[in-house]
């Protein structure tokens, strides 16, 4: 595993770089009928994770470029779907999401990966079926300490605990505390049930957590540099079976292994860091469509504006193929049953981990509406903390109010003064009452 991990690493440009030639080339034929369908079409980006984070920042980067290269020309829009980790998402585009090419995602790697080798709860498809289409670059995650902390290194944490943030079950932000209290021994505790990576940055913050593991580095550069500048970060260790070039003087986790069940265990459960954040579609797409969807992608990642994008907002372009993606995922997936065995077992242990599950206050905001998006289906408004705020509006779902009489969404104005119930920044409203 680690071996193949390395060769991606090391081959992945020029991979990715032929694969984009041969795509084209293969696609030429039809792509008359690939531009006639693309053409006039929006093809909907469906995001695992909460607006303000790494997937957010990435996704933005892909959908400004990719549609230059796709026949047909067609736009991009970004929907959040978030919940347990990216099981939601999968579990949607696996089964209802429309299979004809207009609909890709980009989930949680966890999610997509390893964890329905471990676990069958609540998981209803399988990875080995999804349509693979590129990723971006590949991860190396790290755990981190606000610097108001004693705790300065993972060698502190086997000693002394440390209070970390998680999403859900099923995130990288819950699994690694988790697996390394199991098998190191390590004191870390969990308040989980944040809607977002950017969420528990907040709470970091506000001192309600103490730190964050699971966090990839592209992330913290992209979104957090000022932080990084101003020493708000003690960088304990990488979470990852290979070093980032720029984090020559920060630790990785696999130092701490000391038997090779710990290190069996170590590369399964990392695996997912060399996919990075992999952009996938339904099975079902029709493959003339898909051979053009991976040819886009590639061709962009290789596009001088796309680079430029990426360079402005910090992120490293390190891509992986299509083909190299379902590689991984198969390799994994013929894993020897002994080595998921003790995975397994460091994965499900939950009485070393102290987990307190937050429960996210419902809030209330009076307030004018200071704009609006795609016919009503996203509001802005100020919230109490004085930033702009961004509501969902679902057409089913969210209760929306004029003078007490019950209206459609594209009748909310800029400039009403409407009462909002909503969980959190780019959450969905439950009512929208403007009197």
């Amino acid at each position: 595993m680690k071996t193949l991990i390395r060769n991606i690493a090391a081959t992945s440009s020029a991979i990715v770089l032929a694969t984009g030639i041969s795509a084209l080339s293969s696609v030429q034929a039809s792509a008359g009928s690939v531009a006639d369908f693309y053409k006039g079409k929006v093809i909907k980006v469906i995001l695992s994770a909460g607006p303000g984070g790494g997937y957010s920042t990435f996704s933005g980067i892909l959908t400004r470029n990719m549609g230059r290269h796709i026949p047909g020309h067609p736009k991009f829009i970004k929907q959040h779907r978030q919940g347990a980790g990216g099981l939601v998402a999968a579990n949607w585009l696996y089964h209802k999401a429309p299979k004809d090419g207009t609909v890709i995602a980009l989930i949680h790697r966890g999610a997509i990966s390893t964890l329905p080798i471990f676990s069958s709860k609540n998981v209803r498809y399988d990875p080995t079926k999804f349509k693979w289409i590129g990723s971006m670059n590949q991860s190396v995650s790290l755990c981190v300490a606000w610097h108001t902390q004693k705790v300065k290194t993972f060698d502190d944490v086997l000693k002394q605990p440390l209070i970390v943030g998680g999403i859900a079950a099923g995130s990288d932000t819950d699994i690694y505390p988790r697996i390394f209290n199991n098998i190191f021994g390590s004191k870390f505790k969990m308040i989980t049930g944040y809607s977002s990576g950017q969420a528990i940055n907040l709470a970091m913050e506000r001192g309600e957590v103490q730190g964050r593991c699971g966090w990839s580095w592209s992330s913290i550069t992209a979104t957090q540099p000022d932080w990084l500048r101003d020493g708000k970060l003690t960088l304990m260790t990488q979470v990852a079976l290979n070093k980032h070039p720029s984090l020559s003087k920060t630790p990785i986790i696999t130092d701490y292994a000391t038997t090779k069940e710990q290190r069996a265990i170590l590369e399964l459960v990392l695996a997912p860091q060399a996919m990075g954040r992999p952009f996938l579609a339904p099975p079902g797409v029709p493959a003339d469509r898909l051979a053009a969807l991976q040819a886009a992608f590639s061709a962009a990642m290789v596009d001088p504006k796309l680079l430029a994008d990426a360079k402005k907002r910090r992120v490293d372009i390190n891509p992986l193929s299509g083909k190299e993606i379902e590689a991984l995922i198969t390799k994994l997936y013929a894993i020897p049953k002994n080595v998921v065995a003790s995975a397994q077992e460091a994965l499900s242990r939950m009485d070393r981990l102290h987990t307190t599950v937050k429960m996210n206050p419902v809030l209330k905001r009076t307030t004018k509406l200071t704009a609006t998006k795609r016919g009503g289906r996203r509001l802005f408004f100020k919230g109490k903390d004085g930033k702009t705020h961004k509501v969902k509006v679902s057409g089913s779902r969210t209760k929306v109010f004029i003078k007490g009489k019950k209206t459609k969404r594209k009748n909310l104005k800029v400039g009403m003064k409407c009462t909002f119930i909503y969980k959190g920044n780019g959450s969905e409203a439950a009512s929208v009452k403007c009197p």
